[in-house]
């Protein structure tokens, strides 16, 4: 049986995107009962302050109804604030308050340091390389 060298790659791929969600959450551990999926969130909600719900579910590609548990948790937890717009109170625009802002910064740190530990053997030049190929093996 030759080699299959496509399902090792995948294999590779996986192995490293499960350690990182692992690191990660153990990171998440200090800042208390947060998952990655809702520092996720944050970081959304952070780089389009004033979204709706509605707008996470099409970027997460995740049930409505399990969108709505995220951010209950985060709006009960102190990390978002709901606005309702005085143009339209069906939809309530989503900010992240003090709480969330410093999570969302400890979040960064959190993957920066990951990242800087999975890379740490590869050279700058090997770093750029593997950002090609990544890049190029787009699957969509």
């Amino acid at each position: 049986m030759k080699d299959n060298i496509e399902l090792k790659i995948s294999d590779l791929i996986r192995e490293h995107h499960v350690r990182e969600q692992f690191l990660l959450h153990q990171e998440l551990q200090k800042f208390g009962d947060v998952s990655v999926q809702q520092a996720a969130t944050l970081q959304m909600i952070a780089a389009h302050p004033g979204m709706i719900q509605k707008d996470l579910v099409v970027i997460f590609n995740r049930r409505a109804a399990t969108v709505s548990t995220f951010l209950k948790r985060l709006e009960t937890a102190g990390f978002i604030r709901r606005k309702i717009p005085a143009d339209n109170t069906r939809n309530k625009e989503l900010y992240l308050t003090d709480k969330g802002v410093e999570f969302n910064k400890g979040f960064e740190l959190a993957r920066q340091k990951i990242a800087d530990q999975m890379l740490q053997n590869l050279s700058q030049a090997e770093q750029g390389e593997l950002q090609k190929l990544l890049i190029k093996m787009d699957v969509k």
